[in-house]
């Protein structure tokens, strides 16, 4: 941690004199009015005692610095700056049927300016892209249907005038896929979806449900989106989330592309099955005037029966759209440090870049290849080597302690390390990145769909003392139901009243006290049962997260 010689809450040697010279005054009057004027050996021994005062508040500003930082070591070990880089969305035209993207595959965008800088972006986490393409889109309701297929293989049919305000029956979605690899490549399917956010809404807390040979569709393997994951699934996070530094999690930072990506799970896909258009919908189709696909091709049909409840004028906003080539890349540029260690058994590697800008240790590794961890992230192997971070002068250092090894030190380490932008890559339009800086075998072209967005600046030395105060305060901290309602509050605005009371709950060991929340909502602004349900799973890790150890809830719903 840097050293502060001169804090704005320390003292200099003047001004300790003049609040001396002050007080002195009032408690003697006949003290002249200008320190010039005061008697010589006075002066002196003001200056004197100024002077050591002062060492002692410098003294007491370093203590301070030492403290906070063994402080931050130990309740937020991994305490560094920790930057978030921006993200967008990649479409990628893959050149076989399905192909594997990994995290070293790098996307660029120059800036088109003097002196203009490059931006790196690079897959989240490794991605499976597949060359499936929706090549029909049909709105059903009532006995109306409406043509959403993509503006190149169709002429837009608007809306009949009215119709999406006075329908008030089941809303159906069919969706035609031409995928023409090996059905097993179908596993681990990611669909991205653009439209109105309500229309998305909708989409998500539908039920989807796969195609069968004879034009059917299982209704067993339906599922339905809102339950079946979140966007952490995308990025591999799983349940703990990817983690970005304090409490900041990838489910929080790409929350804004939570209702658009959908994981097709394993029950969907391996029913999933090549086959002709419905017969039903056919029918309707012909009876609205609608030009269907040419008789005799298959393609794997998805039926989404919409939620019940939404504003329908949502899909006459936007056009809808569903993609499965798309990923997302967060801007990130990896970089290899190479050090030999001349034989010491004490180590320091300095990362040359600003500590603002180092987005995370990847990998460190010795000539031996041997792996390194950082000091924080132990395991029970009792072979593994560790490394500690520590921030000096606004630089990343790594040490490597060898003083209790036997074993000669090795060589050379090398480090591998990711840097990002920052807030500079934030704002790229959409279709500007569209170069890899090395060629993909199985990737044609490259495009982003959404702009850049999402950069947050690494953390300042306050704001992780801020940080561990607010853990601190959390800890084994008495919380009342006040605390407990305004919590609540928080976590969803359509949560209209909260009361809390004790009570006790049933689990499969018996009983336990508890503390039950009741919160009223009003059910036509969720998207339907399935929605109420999560939100109270969430809203139970959501006050757990901020109570003691061991506090547990009870989630009671009245619906208005």
């Amino acid at each position: 941690m840097k050293e502060r010689t001169n804090t704005s809450g320390s003292r200099s040697q003047r001004q300790i004199f003049l609040d001396m010279y002050r007080e002195l005054r009032a408690f003697n009057p006949s003290t002249p009015e200008s320190p010039d004027r005061l008697d010589p050996v006075m002066r002196i021994m003001l200056e004197v005692y100024a002077h050591q005062v002062e060492r002692v508040d410098k003294r007491l500003d370093l203590t301070w610095d030492a403290s906070a930082a063994s402080l931050i070591k130990s309740v937020c070990p991994e305490r560094g700056r920790r930057p978030v880089p921006a993200y967008t969305v990649m479409r990628c035209q893959p050149v076989d049927p399905v192909i594997d993207v990994d995290t070293h595959t790098r996307f660029y965008f120059k800036e088109k300016r003097e002196g203009g800088r490059t931006l790196f972006f690079s897959p989240e986490c490794e991605s499976r892209v597949i060359a499936a393409k929706v090549r029909n889109i049909y709105l059903c309701y009532d006995n109306t249907v409406v043509d959403l297929s993509p503006l190149s293989i169709r002429d837009y049919t608007p809306f009949p005038q009215g119709s999406t305000t006075s329908s008030s029956g089941q809303w159906q979605m069919f969706v035609a896929v031409d995928y023409t690899g090996p059905p097993s490549g179908l596993q681990g399917s990611v669909v991205f979806l653009t439209a109105a956010r309500e229309a998305l809404n909708q989409l998500r807390w539908g039920q989807w449900y796969p195609g069968a040979q004879d034009g059917s569709f299982y209704r067993d393997a339906g599922f339905c989106p809102g339950l079946a994951g979140s966007v952490e699934n995308v990025l591999g996070g799983g349940e703990n989330g990817t983690d970005w530094g304090g409490l900041r999690s990838g489910q929080d930072l790409f929350v804004e592309l939570e209702d658009n990506f959908i994981v097709l799970p394993s029950e969907f896909t391996s029913t999933w099955e090549l086959g002709p258009i419905d017969s039903s919908l056919s029918q309707r189709c012909d009876n609205s005037g609608i030009v269907l696909p040419p008789e005799g091709e298959s393609f794997y049909w998805i039926r989404i029966d919409l939620s019940p409840r939404g504003d329908r004028k949502a899909f006459e906003e936007k056009p809808v759209g569903i993609f499965f080539d798309c990923l997302i890349a967060t801007n990130k540029n990896e970089l290899t440090l190479f050090k030999h260690t001349g034989a010491n058994k004490l180590v320091e590697i300095e990362i040359p870049e600003d500590i603002e800008l180092v987005l995370e240790i990847v990998s460190v590794v010795d000539s031996n290849g041997h792996e390194y961890r950082n000091l924080h992230d132990l395991d029970t192997n009792p072979e593994q080597r560790i490394y500690t971070l520590e921030e000096q002068h606004e630089h990343l250092v790594l040490w490597f302690d060898f003083s209790d090894s036997i074993e000669s030190p090795p060589d050379s380490i090398t480090v591998t390390y990711s840097l990002t932008a920052g807030t500079a890559a934030n704002g790229v339009d959409i279709g500007q990145i569209k170069d890899l800086y090395e060629s993909h075998p199985g990737i044609e072209s490259v495009e982003n769909i959404i702009p850049t967005s999402g950069a947050i600046p690494a953390r300042t030395h306050e704001q992780l003392l801020t940080e561990v105060s607010t853990r601190l305060r959390q800890r084994d901290r008495a919380s009342t139901f006040k605390d407990v309602t305004a919590w609540t509050r928080t976590f969803d605005p359509r949560i209209h009243r909260v009361e809390c009371h004790n009570g006790i709950a049933r689990s499969g060991r018996g009983v336990h006290r508890c503390i039950v929340v009741k919160v009223s909502i009003n059910s036509e602004e969720f998207f339907s049962e399935d929605e109420i349900t999560l939100m109270r799973k969430r809203l139970v890790s959501f006050l757990k997260m901020r109570s003691t150890v061991n506090s547990q809830y009870e989630i009671e719903v009245n619906k208005a």
